[in-house]
């Protein structure tokens, strides 16, 4: 649980470090499953060198003996981990596809994390954030198009539907990232108003959690859009 805590916090080394520790301590084959899972999660997450092999063959053996639970959370981030690698096509369908599959489990609270990372990819796209190459834009040029036309109506969509889950606290981590996405979104679209409000909100809700590298990327957004004092 405290690896998965700290991979919600967007402390991915950490959350992959307690994971490793979780599995090599504990004796219970469920305990075992869990910090398996958020290995999984924190490898896609980190983009370590081989670990999209490694995901894939714990997605495998997951679905393979129906662990419907320890597959999601992995599976929410395959594709994520695809767009990550350059396979932004691939990696965009195969979320959409994840999303339903929640829906139809019945796992709601997971389809809107998935929700989540998929406004993320979208936000890196709209931002800007790491320019592809040419062979890539060739390569993705219809997924990127469609982001860059539909991507920042699609996330306010997106973002109403997360922040509708009556399972979610107000106060709570899921809010508080929709508010996130929301104010970097109107800060890439240049409303400053709008972004400071949005900003401002999530930083209410995170730092009630204390520090973690998901409130520092709220503070830098914060930062950047006031300027120094003076």
């Amino acid at each position: 649980m405290r690896a998965l805590i700290a991979i919600l916090s967007d402390n991915y080394e950490a959350g992959l470090e307690i994971a490793d520790l979780g599995i090599n301590t504990s004796h219970a084959p469920f305990e075992r499953a869990i910090a398996s899972s958020a290995r999984n999660i924190a490898l896609v997450l980190l983009n370590k060198p081989g670990g999209l092999d490694e995901v894939g063959g714990y997605i495998a053996k997951c679905a393979e003996n129906g662990w419907t639970l320890f597959l999601s959370g992995p599976d929410n981030l395959w594709g994520v981990g695809l767009a990550m690698n350059g396979r932004i096509d691939e990696g965009l369908r195969y979320i959409e596809q994840t999303i339903s599959r929640r829906e139809k489990e019945g796992y709601r609270a997971s389809a809107d994390w998935c929700r989540l990372f998929l406004c993320e990819v979208y936000l890196d796209i709209l931002s800007g954030k790491g320019k592809p190459s040419l062979g890539l834009f060739l390569r993705n040029f219809r997924s990127l198009a469609s982001v860059l036309t539909f991507g920042a109506k699609r996330i306010r969509v997106l973002i109403e539907q997360v922040r509708s889950n009556p399972q979610f606290d107000r106060d709570g981590h899921f809010i508080g990232r929709a508010e996130m996405i929301l104010g970097l979104l109107y800060k890439a679209k240049k409303k400053k108003a709008l972004a400071q409000t949005h900003l401002t909100e999530a930083r209410r809700i995170v730092s009630a959690f204390g520090p973690s590298p998901m409130l520092a990327r709220i503070d830098a957004a914060l930062g950047e859009l006031i300027g120094p004092p003076g």
